[in-house]
């Protein structure tokens, strides 16, 4: 949630800098320095807001640094909520309303005018052209193979006995760059006997916007969705970014993760095929410290005969994707990969899940660009694909 200026005073109060978030902070350990702890943090932005100190470009880049994995608010005894100071601080003190953000505004904002920008791109990978593309911009080599643009149905009738009725929320990266998991959703949801409503109004949960400082823009998005869902069913994200950004501003509405809702289902009569291999569990961090809900992914892929599902070392770290910081903090980000290369590298990885679209790219991308041959994807594609769904 956002708070006022005079509240964020009062949140930061509440930090007592015991110091027990410093070890969770992805940054400090990385940099070692204190204003990038979350304490530090903390104590430049009650300084701000309070103009003990400058908002200065100094002041700026501590905050821009953070990723905002929400592990310290794990760890907080106090239960600061870290997540909202960072938020505020950001729409208050560090907005970045340039000449992108305008841009990328309309195609967030609107599904059909970013199925528009994805027919070139898809074209693009379908003749070769995409490669010499990502010299010139290099937001094209996070780029996974992109479907071609679908548009979607409003309802998707369950294909077994009927047990409930769900919402899905599309997001605007996922619905561009992950149709796949969105079908094998709908697939695996519809054999369990749920129909799907996919309301053609919904848009994005506001995520990038409040990374942009953008509140004002965030909060449009998040109305339009408060309208645009039906508060009697529950609303389901495949991306746990999405996720977090929907339970903690959409607090009219039951969110939960496809894999926290799957594991709860009842699955007699149906039928998975085994897969003998092993499997490594990515944990992101919003699925996390967040939703909390992480440990469902392993109780769901557990669900397949034969398969060994293993938590992937150093899970409690952030790997770096986080939205759009990969992009705009690409040193950082690239160190934190480099933990997770390594873990994936020491255990012969060759299947990775994980259960968000940030932490999917940056993790893929890396991996591409490292000549390693793993496999990543959403736990349910795996679901789906031993329920014989083929995308």
């Amino acid at each position: 949630m956002a708070l006022t200026i005079q509240e964020l005073i009062q949140e930061a109060d509440r930090c007592v800098a015991c110091g027990l978030c410093l070890p969770h902070c992805p940054t400090y350990r990385k940099t070692g320095s204190e204003a990038d702890s979350p304490r530090g943090r903390i104590q430049l932005m009650r300084a701000v807001a309070q103009d003990i100190l400058p908002n200065n470009d100094r002041f700026k880049q501590h905050i821009d640094l953070c990723l905002s994995c929400r592990s310290c608010e794990s760890a907080c005894p106090n239960n600061v909520q870290y997540g909202a100071l960072a938020d505020t601080a950001r729409a208050v003190f560090v907005p970045k309303k340039h000449l992108f953000s305008g841009l990328l505004k309309p195609f967030i904002r609107q599904r059909k005018l970013a199925n528009l920008a994805l027919w070139p791109l898809w074209l693009l990978q379908k003749t070769r052209l995409q490669n010499p593309i990502s010299k010139w911009v290099p937001a094209a080599g996070f780029l996974p193979e992109i479907s071609k643009p679908t548009t979607w149905k409003p309802h998707y009738a369950a294909t077994a006995p009927k047990k409930g009725a769900v919402s899905l929320f599309l997001g605007c990266t996922s619905q561009a760059l992950d149709q796949a998991t969105l079908t094998a959703s709908i697939a695996v949801l519809n054999a369990l006997g749920f129909d799907v409503h996919v309301p053609a109004s919904q848009t994005c949960c506001g995520g990038i916007a409040r990374q942009m400082g953008d509140a004002d823009e965030s909060a449009r998005l998040i109305a339009t969705n408060q309208r645009a869902f039906d508060a009697s069913m529950p609303i389901i994200t495949v991306a746990s970014g999405c996720g977090a950004g929907l339970c903690d501003y959409l607090s009219t509405h039951r969110i939960q993760d496809i894999s926290a809702f799957l594991s709860t289902c009842d699955w007699s009569g149906v039928q998975l095929s085994p897969l003998e291999m092993r499997v490594f569990v990515q944990d992101p961090c919003t699925l996390r410290n967040v939703q909390k809900s992480h440990q469902a992914v392993y109780q769901l892929l557990k669900t397949i005969p034969a398969l060994e599902v293993v938590a992937l070392p150093g899970n409690s770290q952030c790997c770096g994707g986080a939205g759009t910081y990969m992009l705009n903090q690409k040193e950082m980000a690239d160190r934190l990969f480099n933990d997770k290369l390594s873990a994936i590298k020491s255990n012969h990885a060759v299947l990775l899940a994980t259960s968000n679209i940030g932490c999917s790219l940056h993790i893929a991308r890396g991996l591409r660009a490292h000549n390693e041959s793993v496999t990543v994807v959403h736990p349910v594609q795996i679901i789906a694909k031993q329920l014989g769904f083929q995308s």
